[in-house]
Parts: structure tokens; sequence; C-alpha cells
């Protein structure tokens, strides 16, 4: 059987050669966006990654990275490139066997149509974004599709040890990303459709549980402390949170009747932008009408897409893209379907020899592809996140402290300081990832316990003359410093602790890409790009040259107008309320409001920074009305209420109503975001307003244990406790 050998080879090598080709053309040829520069550092020195972990691609990377010599960041871009188109070449095997039966697979019509169906599949966007950089979709794809033909296997053999592999590659899936649990149902339908004996059930869970046995890498390596060490695992509760995702709940808006239905619709509209001509979703309709699958596997992979759909829908972030692949590579296999079922319909009409003319259609469709897909997905020239990290770093001086917060600062800098050895003078440290290294620097105890963000501040204060912050102004949650309350001048792409001068000169050193077409920036990739003029136009601005400055802010507003989150352009908003630019802050909330996807609790996050725009004038009503309106959309929303409390109190104050403003002060101080210094009001309107000594003491009290001791409102506290006392 050499001419079945001879086919295999081909169906999976000529799509893997195709697709790697352009991949390799259009490679980041340095360090990527988004997470790359955290995976690749992971990679190098054997950390912890992000949750839930992704330990598979962390001892594969690390394997590779061993072997093949160069800079880490190029080779593991390379090592993506070839996962994904491993992905290509898999889907060919897939589509074949599924669409096709018998001895029939062997005919070359089976051929043909598997490799160019493939070839589609190998440059949709989403799987040809995976090949540019490191990422943990491709790999993931590989077992998934792996995973699909053992399962077919055993739906047309019955035996056992296909399905048992099906599990188990499904595991190895889920040791990689959590995307592979989408085939967790249609496993389990398969063996409650073949009433599969007990012995198979417990061989099923034990191989599974094998596969996810890759998981006790975290644990086991957090416990050697490495560089990179996300959540310090110090617990089994903390290892549970960190593998289930735990921290990323807050992303899970979905549950909401209108955040779900939004979501759902920046689904669909993903899934058409995978290709032209509306190829996604008549895919799905070539499922629905081919009769050439069987019917246990359409009901797997119509489990698979709604799984991933209604599972994925309820995540809110904007990168969400390739968390669909499962559901992408169906409706390709849908796109092969239809063109064979209008082959069948046309030869019943009217006989006649059609193949070589679908055949021809399928490979129009893959050229059509990659010609509207490329642009977007050549990364071979950009630099961004590589010039980003070294802005950063170069903003340093000499033997200084950088406390790193938000992805972009992160994945960048941590990559350049720590794998490729860039300004070793400096220390790095981070609230979330580095807690071992700040415990080691401040000298603290590995059983006293102390949050890495407690930490950073301790750091700070032990080394005031040394110590930068990293700025991020795009970021999607705020930042977990109050850079409000602490004495900072900005200095380029850092915050310099301490009041000094501005020296806008330090921009003379760095670099701005400058990109003539946006399409190929990402979506992290916008957000630096923003970042990077917001942060000179933060300099220009502290210095004195407004002209300038807003320059740099209106460029940065054009770069995002680009993005369809409403959570960029509300991040401006907050940016540009906070240094006093009103109407850009306005107009970029207009935005927001106005904005492709907005859901309902990102509407009523815009309406509490609309709220906050109208109390800096003094329109207190107005400020009322959007908080209110923020409450009426997600009465959860706990900025909205704090704020509508705060303001309240202070109008009651305003009118004389103490009484008022004493409930409405309380009521504000029992949210976690209220300030400490709300106490002491509540102290002096005791004191000096209703004349109640105990419960002015009992404030005063309550205000200096938590308040800083050498803060002016402490000392005045104590000093009135200790009058009012005598």
């Amino acid at each position: 059987m050499a001419y079945r050998r001879r086919n295999s080879i081909l169906l999976f090598a000529i799509p893997f050669s195709v697709t790697l080709f352009f991949y390799l053309l259009t490679v980041c040829r340095t360090l990527y966006t988004g997470d790359s520069g955290e995976l690749a550092f992971v990679i190098d020195s054997l950390g912890i990654a992000h949750p839930p972990g992704y330990p598979l691609i962390t001892l594969l990377g690390k394997f590779i990275v061993s072997l093949v010599p160069g800079n880490t960041a190029f080779v593991l871009n390379i090592f993506s490139s070839v996962l994904t188109a491993c992905a290509s070449g898999v889907g060919a095997i897939v589509i074949r066997d599924t669409l096709f039966q018998g001895e029939n697979r062997q005919e070359t019509q089976a051929i043909v149509v598997s490799i160019s169906a493939a070839c589609l599949w190998g440059f949709a966007n989403a799987l040809w974004a995976s090949a540019v950089g490191i990422e943990v979709y491709s790999l993931g794809m590989v077992l998934i599709l792996l995973s699909l033909l053992a399962l077919n296997s055993f739906f047309e053999t019955g035996k056992y040890r296909t399905i048992l592999l099906s599990v188990y590659l499904l595991s190895l899936g889920m040791a990689n990303h959590l995307t592979a649990s989408a085939l967790a149902l249609p496993i389990l339908y398969a063996l409650i459709r073949a009433r599969a004996p007990l012995k198979i059930w417990l061989y099923s869970a034990s191989l599974a549980a094998l596969g996810l046995t890759l998981y006790l890498y975290i644990p086991i390596r957090s416990l050697n402390d490495p560089i990179l060490n996300w959540d310090n695992l110090s617990s089994l509760g903390a290892f549970f949170d960190h593998v289930t995702a735990k921290r990323y709940q807050d992303y899970m808006t979905g549950l909401r009747l209108e955040n779900y239905a939004e979501n759902f619709a920046r689904s669909l509209s993903l899934l058409v932008r995978q290709y032209p001509l509306w190829l996604g979703l008549l895919g799905l309709l070539g499922l629905a009408l081919s009769k050439r699958l069987s019917t246990p596997f359409k009901i797997v992979i119509t489990m698979v897409v709604a799984f991933n759909f209604l599972t994925v829908a309820l995540y809110d972030i904007p990168d969400i893209e390739q968390y669909y692949l499962p559901s992408y590579f169906v409706s390709t296999l849908g796109v092969a379907a239809l063109l064979l079922w209008l082959r069948e319909r046309i030869e019943r009409m009217r006989p006649s020899r059609v193949g070589w003319p679908l055949y021809g259609a399928l490979c129009a469709l893959v050229i059509l592809t990659i010609f509207t897909n490329y642009n977007a997905n050549d990364q071979s020239q950009n630099r961004l996140s590589y010039v980003y990290g070294m802005n950063i770093l170069n903003c340093m001086p000499p033997n200084s402290i950088l406390i790193s917060t938000g992805d972009n600062a992160n994945s960048t800098v941590q990559y350049l300081h720590f794998v490729e050895g860039v300004r070793k003078d400096i220390e790095i440290y981070d609230p979330l990832k580095t807690t071992g290294l700040l415990r080691k620097k401040l000298t603290v105890a590995g059983d006293a316990w102390r949050s890495g963000f407690d930490l950073c501040m301790q750091m700070i204060i032990a080394y005031p003359e040394r110590s930068y912050f990293s700025k991020e102004h795009m970021l999607r949650r705020n930042s977990p410093f109050d850079y409000a309350s602490l004495p900072l001048t900005p200095h380029g792409m850092v915050y310099r602790v301490g009041n000094h001068p501005v020296d806008p000169t330090i921009w003379n050193r760095l670099e701005i890409p400058e990109f003539d077409d946006l399409s190929h920036i990402d979506v992290k990739g916008m957000t630096m790009l923003c970042n990077l003029y917001l942060n000179r136009g933060e300099d220009r601005q502290r210095a004195g040259d407004s002209t300038a400055a807003y320059k740099d802010f209106m460029r940065a507003t054009d770069i995002a107008s680009k993005s369809p989150e409403a959570v960029s352009h509300n991040s401006l908003g907050v940016f540009f309320r906070r240094h006093r630019v009103v109407g850009l802050a306005e107009e970029e909330y207009r935005k927001a409001l106005e904005s492709q996807h907005l859901t309902a609790d990102e509407k009523a996050n815009i309406f509490v920074n609309l709220g906050n725009l109208q109390k800096d004038k003094g329109n207190f009503d107005g400020a009322m009305a959007n908080y209110s309106r923020a409450i009426a959309i997600n009465g959860k929303n706990t900025e909205a209420r704090y704020n509508l409390a705060l303001t309240n109190a202070y109008l009651s104050v305003s009118h004389r109503r103490f009484d008022d403003a004493v409930g409405w002060f309380e009521e504000a101080v029992s949210f976690s975001v209220a300030d400490p210094r709300l106490v002491y009001n509540l102290g002096v309107l005791y004191d000096q307003n209703l004349h109640d000594t105990a419960r002015a003491v009992y404030n005063y009290r309550r205000f200096a244990e938590i308040a800083s001791p050498e803060a002016p409102e402490s000392r005045a506290a104590r000093r009135r406790i200790e009058e009012l006392s005598r």
C-alpha cells in the first residue's frame, strides 16, 4: 500500500510546507507583542507563567531553545510557526477522514480537496496570527485536531484504544490551554453512546489525570523560587486558583444578558473576519447541508462550536480571537463540505465533470485568503515590542530600581533584562511575579506574609532616590498603585520617585516607531504605541510645552480610533481627565459609548468616568445623574455607588445637612475603594458640626489606625484626640 503511505505524506506535507513558507516570510524577527515576551522569559528560565501556567509549552519550548542556537525570542517565534504549520497539516488529515470514507480517501478528489481546505485553514487570520510570535494556541490546535482525529476513528472502528488516545490528547491540550476543554463533552458523549464498560471509563480517567499531571510542574518549580513566579504559589488553594485562572474571573462579564449578547455578536464578527467572502458563516451552512459527515461526528463538532462560543463569549478581553480557533477549524471543514455539496447538486441536475472547477475554486479561495490576510499578519518588520522595552530600560539611570506593572511593560523589560541581559546594572521587580526577589532584597522572612504591593512600597521607602515606576496609561484595569497619592515625576517611560525637574531631553535617546499602515499592529501593539505618545505628551505637558503635548495626545487618539474596543477610548478618557485635558476626555468617552464593541459593564464604567468629569467641573447634579445611570446598568458597580455616596455627602455638607452627610460618608467608607481620609472627615463632622465628642474621638482613632503616621491628617487626628480626651 505504498500509494496510501505516499498520499498520507502528501496530505500532511503539502499544507505544512505551503503555510510554513508564508509563516516564515511574516514571522516577527524579534520580541513580539502580547504575552510573547513573558512566555519567552518563562521558557528560557523555566519560570511560571500567568494563570493557568501553560506547563506543556514551557517544557517543550525549553527543549527547543536548548537545542537551537540563536536569539531566544526569534527561535521561539520560528517554533510557533512550525507548530502552526503542523496544525494545518493535521487539519488536512482530519478533513479527509471526516468528509471521505473508506477507499474514497485515496482518490484524487479527497487528496486535493483536503489539502486545499487545510491551506485555507492555515491562512485564517487567527491561526496565521499564532504563527508570527510565540504563543500557546498553535500547540493547542495540534492536540485538539489529533484528538478529533482519534475520536472520528473511534466512531468508525469502535476500537477503544482510539478514544483512549483522544482522551489523553485532550488532557495534554488542557495542560497547554483551557480552550481544549471544548472536546471534553464530545468525548463524554462518545463514551456514553458506545456504552463503554467500566474499565474503559477508569482507563479514560487515568489517562486524563496522567496528562494533567504536567500541572505539577507549577508547584514543584515554585518551590525552587524561579525569577518569574506568578502568584508565588505557597499553598494548595493558591495552586488551584492559579490553574483555574481565578485571577481573571473579573473579565467574565457575559453572565449578564446584555454582555453576553454583545460578546456573542463580536464572536460572529470575528468568524466573518477569518476569510474573505463571508466564508466563515458559509462554512457553518455547509455543515448543516452536508450529509458526508457521520451523524456522531456532526454532533461532536456541533458540541465543539456551541461550547466554544458559549464559554468564550463570557470572557471580555480585546485579544480574544484565538480562543475561537476550534470553531474556525470546524467552519473551514464546512467550507469544503459546502463545495462538495454544490458539486453533487450540479452533477445531479446536469451530469458533467465539475471536479476540476471545484479544485480550482478551492485553490482560488486559498490564494484570495492569502492576499486578504497577508498584510495584517506580516510582522517581519515589527520592532515595536522590542523598542518599547528598550525605551523603558534606557530611561533608567545606572544602578536604579524599576517597579514594573502592566502586561506591556512586564513582557518586554523582563525578557530583555533577564534573557538578553540588557541593563544588568538595574534591578527589576514586579508585585505579582517576583515576590521572591523582593523578599531577598528586603530580607523579609519567607513565612512573613506581605503582598507584592506592600513589598514594592517598602522598596521605595527604603530606596527613594533609586526607585522608578513604569508608566502604563492604557491598562484595562487601573494600576495597582495609586500614583496620584505618590510624589512622582514623569521621566520618559517611567515615573521617578520624588519631586524633581522634568527632563524633556530624555526623549532624544528614545524611539517612537512610525507606521504608515496600522493594519500590521494588533490590539496589544496599539496600546503600546498609544502609551508611547501619551508618555511623551505627559512629559511635555509637565515641562510647560502644552502645544507639543497636545500633538502627542492627538496622535494617541488617532491610533486608538483604529480599535473597535470601547475600553481603549475609556482608558484614554481617564488619562486626559487626570491631565486636565477636559475636551479630549469628553471626546474619548463619547467615542467609547459609540464603539463597535461595548458591553453593559463597560458602559457603566464610562458613565462613572463621565460623572467624575462633571464633578470636576462642579456640576454635582450632572455627576450624580451619570452615577445613577451607571448603577441602573450595573447595580454592582462599586465605583458608581461609592462616588454617588461621596457626592451626596459633600452636597449635604455644603447645604449644612450634617446628619445626612454623616450617613453618606459612612456609606462611602463601607466600600473597599474608599479613601481612608473619609474617616477623618467623619471625625471632623462629629467634632465641629455635630459636637458629638465620643463619635469624633472614635473616628479620629479609626483614621489614625489605618493612615500613615506621617500624614498631616494623622498628626491632626492624634492632636485632636488628646484635646478631646482631657
